[in-house]
């Protein structure tokens, strides 16, 4: 997928304008001629300046690029489903493991692209309970991360 650098410059020059008005009430240093937003409003002019220059590109191509070009590969039903399937399962994620516990949100979210994967239920429900197990050890065990218990927090080690 690719937007249009008409778009992309557009929302850069609203970026450039928050920033502007975000800084306009920073107080002035006294005895400064310039005070601390001074850095962030040239910033700022950079952001607008290379929005504007985007927008310029992006209409002259408009016509034959259009706003977004969608790749081949979204094109393909069954690989644009993967697509949604893996943010699905992020979003699952984000939304439940709190709540579920990493050990049981990572491993249905890893079953759901496995699946969507074409991959059979012998192989990827192992496949999945495993790969939980291992990304928990890593990250909980060995790098201290500490990931969420949610319902298992009565068994947490």
């Amino acid at each position: 997928m690719r937007f249009n650098d008409a778009l992309i410059g557009a929302a850069l020059v609203a970026f450039a304008a928050l920033i502007a008005w975000y800084v306009h009430g920073f107080p002035p240093m006294p005895g400064q001629q310039f005070g601390p937003s001074l850095f962030p409003r040239a910033i700022a002019a950079g952001f607008a300046l290379t929005g504007l220059a985007l927008i310029a590109s992006g209409l002259r191509r408009w016509k034959t690029q259009g706003a977004i070009e969608l790749s081949e590969w979204m094109r393909t039903p069954r690989l644009a489903l993967n697509f949604a399937v893996v943010i699905g399962a992020m979003a699952f994620y984000i939304l439940f493991s709190d709540r579920l516990g990493f050990l049981i949100a990572a491993p249905l979210a890893l079953l759901a692209i496995l699946l969507a994967l074409r991959n059979r239920w012998f192989v990827a429900l192992p496949t999945a309970l495993v790969a939980a197990f291992v990304i928990h050890w890593i990250f909980y065990g060995a790098l201290k991360v500490p990931l969420p218990w949610g319902l298992l927090e009565p068994l947490a080690w």
